[in-house]
């Protein structure tokens, strides 16, 4: 099946692992994520695996501070926030979710859950799925 010309790629991220509240500005796997908006690119992120901690709408992470300067910390849910806003679309795996006792009410609004099933239809329909850990 070849695709017409003017359509633009359907890309599928998925984020398979997490490290929620490290010490830095942004997530690197959710950062990679945004400048793909700025491309003509058709996207969908999945949160997987410990992924789906990112999708958690309260982190709680006290800032830090180091010689007397401030410790950036992350705040991925404000990444996607700006994500969905942007007209991606943010899944979480549902039985990721059930695995770590998170109730999909606790995630960012505008994540889906879906299940490994969906996310194998997913990988089917994309034309490019990329795989990335934080």
């Amino acid at each position: 099946m070849t695709r017409a010309t003017s359509a633009p790629p359907r890309v599928l991220s998925i984020v398979r692992d997490a490290d929620v509240g490290a010490a830095r500005d942004a997530d690197p796997a959710l950062d990679a994520n945004a400048y793909a908006v700025a491309d003509d690119v058709e996207l969908t992120l999945v949160l997987k695996g410990r992924g789906v901690e990112l999708g958690l709408d309260h982190v709680c992470c006290d800032g830090a501070k180091l010689s007397g300067l401030a410790v950036p910390v992350t705040e991925p849910g404000r990444d996607l926030r700006a994500l969905i806003a942007s007209g991606v679309r943010v899944h979480a795996v549902t039985e990721d979710l059930a695995d770590r006792g998170i109730d999909p009410t606790a995630l960012v609004p505008g994540i889906v859950p879906l299940t490994e099933a969906d996310l194998a239809g997913l990988i089917t329909t994309h034309d490019v799925t990329l795989t990335t850990c934080s």
